[in-house]
């Protein structure tokens, strides 16, 4: 580990003054975490800094004590950086205050305000929007009025609109994912208990959004009209649709403004753009849904497989901006069928061209910079440099290659439709928006020493500035005269220039000579010659003439590099305003590297994917039909064979489908593939499917699957059950689709099953809309007696007939989905395979023959006959009979002094002498010590 400085002060009065202002900072959650910027080095204290301690060392031993007993641990920037990443990027929750070392806040963090420390974390990995939402609720007799603003402060967007919810705030929920919030801003409450609250900050916290409360005067719509038009430089931006009357989502812009202090930088207005956001617009997606499809893998799952989740699994993006926008896509898939059909359009294009792809991909794509980040760091221009420009012109003329080869494929195509296709969505944007762009390209080939680049150096051409070029023509000069100092001195001493005698810009000497230490003797003992600096290399030395020469060169290398550094500042103001049209460009090519992606993975899949077949929203006839289907993700695993599975559901005739079948049988992974499957339609790609697959699209995904504990807050498991079981019932239409996977664990079983019924029967009769309802309550499949829209299938299991096999492979797992119902679960199976002690498998079966209404398990000796082999009253008899064993052993025991071994041996009497006839006549007795 490397050694991390120690916190110094210049005496204890400093140290004591330090600690004692440092105590006086106002009052911080314990989700804050402060820093103090030391200039070389950052440090942190108590609290923080055993948390960060065991976050980024794994350790304590890193902590260190001051004077005053105070426990501090010093950051180098990497390790800043790597804590920046950890906690704001990869997860949220935690705020950052940095101060100066006279401790006052220079920067502050949050995890959807990064603007201040973006130039100390990893930007190029964010493949996703820090984004910060605002709301503010006003309660209605009809329900609740949901005022919302949220504002990108990467792509400049700000969003301001209201919708009406219910008291679970389902449509909330819908709008957290799809906006893609990391922290949302509410008015501090006037009780944490208000029920009406304590929902509110559920559905966010489910939503892995931070909570950041404000005053609730900061919700307000004083000024924000004019504030709002100087963010956005449109007088009229406000006269779009209903934004002026949205006077809830008017008052959450007023807060967020407020939060970030856009309007104390004036470098901000007229920078961002208003844009409407409708909840209809893309398919509604819950938490719970986001979580059961795999949407996203989480921090806790960062060593499993790549393709574990969905996005990994796509992610074949060559550049920063197509994972960003991919990302984005899967938090908005589309509902409209002509904007589906036209990606895939655009998706079979690339399926069908595996030379464009590949052309595309490999050569042209990857050579993409993350555009937004380079477009921050222009704006900014005290973080900017030469470099970042070249960067943007080695993107710039690879703009021509693109279009050449979109154009060459263009004039193949023979459909017209497509070609228009083509034209709309890459080909026009493509020449509109590089058109422009062919003057800051002409810019910095005028400018920039492109020749240098080779070199790794990013100057200025001399010849572009008429004072450079006579700095340069100097220096040259300079150059030719040390030279030729040098070969003279070489000359003088008899010494090889190249080998022997060495000419070398020193960073502290400046230009001189340099021999090794077994030819110092050339130059001992003449006065001509200075000795500047012995090191292990050799000997430094110069002369009066070199070091004079040396002194103009460097007093003129000054000038040359300040006339630079003003020109490289008027070039990077000039390209910065072309960034708007470098981010428009960005986005088209981020949609052709996305597009290009599913391309790619539709292709080289174990079975290559096939372009389904899609009903719209309204459609009476919308069906799903899928043949050997399989889940994308799950294939996609090492030594995996995946078995494929049919779907079909049709409008009014097969809608709720109860699947039925043993413990680890594929029945949670059957369901959650049509969810995958249809997820995957609704952004554009093709589907594991065979051909002629069908789907129609769903206005939302709701899912109900394997809730855990929320003890922090509270919530039990059912509890955490019901709320999204009820969110479901409150928000799904007929065209939703609801997976549901084992609902009514969490309580006892005549409950469970009583509201699992009930909720089935709600959702088959009156919502009408395909669900997917895995389960173990095997009496639930008589609902299809009563209900024609309700089917029954089941995952099979091979049963083996033959006696000799034992008892844990006699179960084979098929992994394939059938019509009909499945009569057990085999959950002591399961148990079986894990090794279960033998007794307590035994006790199992027996506890579970008493209590089922069927046995059909003839060949197993422990549940054969069961319900004919002990009536009540022979188990009362046989218990009585227990009963008088015992007592007698006890009242021996107490007679006599026994031993262990004694005391079991007379229990042994009992039962085989003294009680032999009683225990010989009892059946109840017998079929215990059967078990034994």
């Amino acid at each position: 580990m490397s050694t991390r400085p120690e916190l110094k002060f210049s005496d204890n009065t400093d140290e004591r003054s330090f600690y004692r202002k440092f105590s006086n900072l106002p009052e911080k959650s314990s989700q804050t975490l402060r820093i103090i910027d030391k200039g070389e080095y950052y440090s942190c204290f108590t609290d923080d800094a055993r948390f960060i301690a065991n976050l980024i060392f794994k350790t304590t031993s890193v902590l260190k004590e001051s004077n005053q007993g105070v426990i501090y641990l010093t950051l180098s920037q990497a390790n800043l950086t790597q804590l920046l990443n950890e906690l704001l990027i990869n997860s949220n929750g935690y705020k950052f205050e940095i101060y100066d070392k006279n401790l006052e806040l220079i920067k502050f963090a949050s995890p959807g305000n990064i603007e201040a420390i973006e130039d100390l974390i990893n930007s190029s990995s964010i493949t996703q929007s820090m984004v910060i939402i605002a709301l503010k609720i006003q309660n209605k007799s009809d329900g609740k009025i949901i005022g919302f603003s949220c504002i990108d402060t990467n792509s400049k967007n700000v969003i301001v609109s209201e919708f009406v919810d219910n008291e679970l705030y389902s449509n909330l929920e819908s709008l957290l994912i799809q906006v893609d919030a990391k922290e949302v801003l509410i008015p501090s409450p006037s009780s944490d208990q208000d029920p009406d609250y304590l929902k509110l900050i559920g559905v966010i916290d489910r939503c892995n959004c931070t909570i950041t409360e404000v005053k609730s005067s900061d919700f307000n719509n004083k000024d924000i009209e004019q504030d709002l038009i100087r963010l956005l430089d449109n007088e009229l931006a406000l006269s779009i649709g209903d934004i002026s009357l949205n006077t809830n989502g008017l008052s959450s812009c007023s807060a967020i403004l407020r939060y970030l202090e856009l309007l104390s930088n004036e470098a901000n207005f007229g920078k961002f753009q208003l844009k409407e956001h409708h909840l209809n617009q893309f398919m509604k997606l819950d938490s719970s849904a986001v979580r059961a499809l795999n949407i996203f893998g989480t921090s806790k799952n960062n060593n499993t497989s790549k393709n574990s989740n969905l996005f990994d699994l796509l992610n074949h993006c060559k550049s920063i901006g197509g994972s960003r926008l991919l990302n984005q896509w899967l938090k908005q898939p589309l509902v409209h069928i002509e904007e589906i059909e036209s990606r895939q359009s655009l998706v079979e294009i690339m399926i069908n061209d595996t030379q464009l792809r590949t052309t595309l991909q490999d050569e042209l794509l990857v050579s993409i910079p993350d555009i937004r980040k380079l477009n921050k760091k222009l704006l900014k221009n005290t973080y900017s440099n030469l470099e970042d420009v070249v960067r943007i012109y080695q993107f710039l003329i690879k703009i021509p290659d693109i279009i050449e080869v979109l154009e060459n494929k263009y004039n193949e195509i023979e459909d017209e439709d497509i070609k228009l296709l083509i034209e709309l969505t890459w080909l026009g944007p493509l020449k509109e928006l590089f058109t422009p762009l062919t003057k800051l390209q002409e810019l910095v080939e005028t400018t920039v020493d492109l020749e240098s680049l080779d070199r790794h150096q990013f100057i200025i051409k001399p010849d572009y500035d008429e004072k450079l070029q006579e700095y340069r023509i100097k220096l040259d000069d300079l150059k030719y005269t040390i030279e030729n100092i040098h070969q003279e001195i070489a000359d003088e001493l008899g010494l090889d220039a190249e080998k022997k005698l060495k000419l070398e810009n020193h960073q502290i000497h400046g230009w001189c000579l340099r021999l090794t230490r077994t030819e110092e003797r050339a130059i001992r003992g003449q006065k001509k010659f200075i000795e500047l600096q012995t090191v292990k290399a050799g000997v430094f030395f110069t002369t009066s003439q070199l070091r004079n020469t040396s002194s103009e060169s460097l007093e003129l290398q000054k000038a040359y590099n300040k006339q630079q550094s003003s020109l490289v500042k008027e070039i990077i103001a000039i390209t910065s305003t072309y960034s708007p049209v470098l981010e428009k460009l960005s986005l088209v090519l981020s949609n052709l590297d996305v597009i290009i992606a599913f391309a790619h993975v539709s292709s080289y899949a174990p079975v290559p994917y096939t372009k389904p077949k899609l009903y719209s929203i309204d459609d009476p006839n919308g069906k799903v039909e899928l043949l050997e289907s399989r889940h994308p993700c799950v294939e996609m695993q090492d030594d995996v064979q995946f078995i494929s599975n049919d779907f079909k559901l049709k409008r009014d005739d097969e809608e709720f489908l109860i699947i039925t079948g043993p413990n680890m049988g594929g029945k949670s992974t059957y369901i959650r593939q049509l969810g995958t499957i249809s997820l995957l339609a609704q952004i554009g790609c093709f589907i594991p499917a065979n051909e002629g697959a069908e789907l129609t699209i769903f206005d939302s995904i709701l899912s109900r699957v394997g809730a855990g504990d929320s003890q922090l807050k509270g919530v039990s498991t059912f509890m955490v059950e019901m709320l999204e079981t009820s969110s479901i019932l409150k928000s799904a239409t007929k065209n939703s689709l609801i997976i549901i996977d084992e609902l009514g664990r969490g309580t006892s079983t005549y409950d469970g099953f009583g509201l699992a019924w009930a909720i089935s029967e709600h959702i088959a009769k009156n919502l009408k809309c395909f669900t997917l309802f895995a389960t173990h309550f095997h009496e639930l499949t008589k609902l299809s007696e009563s209900l024609p829209n309700v089917s029954n299938l089941h995952v099979v299991a091979h049963v083996e007939d033959n006696q000799n096999v034992t008892s844990q492979d006699n179960i084979t797992l098929l992994y394939k989905v059938e019509p009909g119902i499945s009569d057990q679960s085999f959950g002591i199976h399961v148990a079986e395979v894990v090794k279960f002690p033998n007794k307590l498998i035994s006790m199992a079966k027996r506890k579970a023959a008493e209590l089922e209404e069927f046995n059909d398990n003839l060949s197993d000796e422990y549940t054969k006959d069961k319900k004919t082999k002990c009536s009540k009253e022979e188990i009362v008899q046989g218990s009585e009979v227990l009963k008088n064993i015992l007592k007698t052993w006890r009242k021996t025991i107490k007679e006599n002094e026994f031993n262990p071994q004694d005391a079991v041996e007379s229990l042994q009497k009992l039962v085989k002498e003294d009680f032999k006839a009683e225990v010989s006549s009892s059946a109840y007795i017998q079929e215990i010590l059967s078990t034994l």
